[in-house]
């Protein structure tokens, strides 16, 4: 199996983005992959001034080790195809971009 690491837009509103994270990764092990969450291994974590740091470190490393990276957010139409080519710039080839309302739907349509 691949392993998948999702990302997910922080709100911060840490219920809300430990719910959206949890659904995403739901989605991921759905489609067959290995879902990795940063948000939900690391975030707060590390309470000290360094605790930013050591999170980015180990995301980046993380990056290295997956398969594929899968960004979660909420832009549609042209929005959207900037942000899919803002997304393989800045992670690669391995990276694929996913609106929220579009997992909305694959889900809903799974349960029928």
């Amino acid at each position: 199996m691949q392993t998948v690491m999702v990302l997910t837009q922080v709100t911060g509103c840490e219920e809300i983005d430990r719910q959206r994270a949890e659904d995403y990764c739901r989605f991921a092990a759905h489609r067959g992959k290995i879902p990795l969450s940063p948000y939900l291994a690391f975030h707060g974590i590390f309470k000290d001034e360094l605790g930013g740091a050591v999170e980015g470190i180990l995301l980046s490393r993380l990056m290295e080790k997956v398969d594929e990276i899968w960004l979660f957010g909420f832009e549609q139409g042209d929005t959207r195809k900037k942000r899919e080519t803002a997304v393989r710039e800045r992670y690669g080839t391995k990276a694929r971009y996913f609106s929220h309302p579009e997992i909305i739907w694959r889900t809903a349509i799974r349960r029928f």
